[in-house]
């Protein structure tokens, strides 16, 4: 039988990497000491293999075709995907392992208990996956299945239908006799700029966004600043504080369900009351979700919540025991 290990939630930030300085010494601090905390967790765990519960940033799936879930199958990964290296100052792409025939039993698996998931091959990490290893696992020597979920391509996932994801990715897993740890990354709430169908038609950035969710990569030919723009463009947004950045009370709510494990009310959040209340950014919390049912719904350690308006971003880090 297979052990599960471990369990980590945190938050992808782009600004932890990109822009570290900017929030307060107090909030560094804090939010340090989260990532301490869960950087020697995972070594003294020490996992065989990482499931990765994430979202893709138009990085591999666009909005002409986009899957509710994916899984990945290759030997390995490669992230940053080039065009985030400026945004993320991180010197090069580096080749993450991954696990190809576990992550076919998966898919497999899945698709036998009537779950409709995509095949996907070789695919590129952005900040879903690079800014939370660089943090907290920067060898980045540890194998990775990620599996995807979409968030930001209506219709997504019902969130018992999440939950019920990260229950049978667990189950599939169980035989193996391995060490298993599982991640999610993403939330909290935040307002990023991505394109929604309410987005402003006069924002120049937004309309750059709408034109690579929707073509794909093509894009990034003629306009190679694109991911580089977004970093400025969500530090603008922080100096500017001219719009709802974060939602704190929405955020420790959240957090409170996921430290008590209350599934019960967990199961009556939908998708129109998370982004109006946390943004369409907020939707990353279906990868929490998932992440809740690979834990069977245990409580968890909530280590830190921090809203870091200078990262547009409601951040938290939790565990498991």
């Amino acid at each position: 039988m297979s052990e599960v290990v471990c369990g980590i939630a945190i938050s992808h930030a782009p600004g932890m990497l990109g822009w570290p300085d900017d929030p307060s010494e107090e909030v560094r601090g804090n939010v340090n000491r989260a990532v301490e905390d869960l950087r020697d967790y995972l070594a003294e765990r020490s996992p065989d293999v990482l499931i990765a519960f994430i979202n893709d940033h138009f990085d591999n799936l666009f909005r002409n075709l986009m899957p509710i879930f994916g899984v990945p199958i290759a030997d390995s990964h490669s992230g940053p995907a080039e065009a985030y290296l400026e945004m993320l100052k991180l010197d090069e792409v580096r080749e993450i392992p991954s696990r190809p025939e576990l992550a076919e039993e998966l898919l497999r698996g899945l698709v036998a208990r009537d779950f409709d998931v995509a095949r996907m091959g070789r695919i590129e990490y952005g900040n879903n996956l690079m800014v939370p290893l660089h943090s907290i696992r920067p060898m980045l020597d540890i194998p990775i299945v990620p599996v995807f979920i979409n968030v930001f391509t209506p219709p997504v996932a019902r969130v018992p239908r999440v939950y019920a994801l990260g229950q049978e990715v667990r189950r599939l897993l169980e035989h193996r006799g391995e060490r298993i740890g599982f991640i999610a990354t993403g939330g909290l709430s935040h307002w990023p700029p991505i394109w929604t169908e309410d987005s402003d038609p006069d924002d120049p950035m937004l309309q750059r966004m709408k034109r690579f969710q929707s073509e794909g990569k093509s894009v990034l030919v003629e306009d190679p600043q694109l991911w580089s723009d977004v970093g400025k463009y969500e530090i603008e947004m922080a100096a500017k504080r001219d719009q709802r950045l974060v939602n704190a009370e929405w955020d420790r709510h959240f957090l409170t369900l996921v430290e008590q494990g209350a599934t019960d009310e967990l199961m009556s959040i939908t998708f129109d009351s998370v982004k109006e209340n946390a943004g369409h950014g907020g939707v990353e919390i279906l990868n929490w979700v998932a992440l809740m049912g690979a834990m069977n719904g245990m409580p968890a350690e909530v280590l830190a919540y921090e809203a870091v308006e200078e990262w547009i971003c409601g951040m938290g880090f939790v565990k498991y025991a």
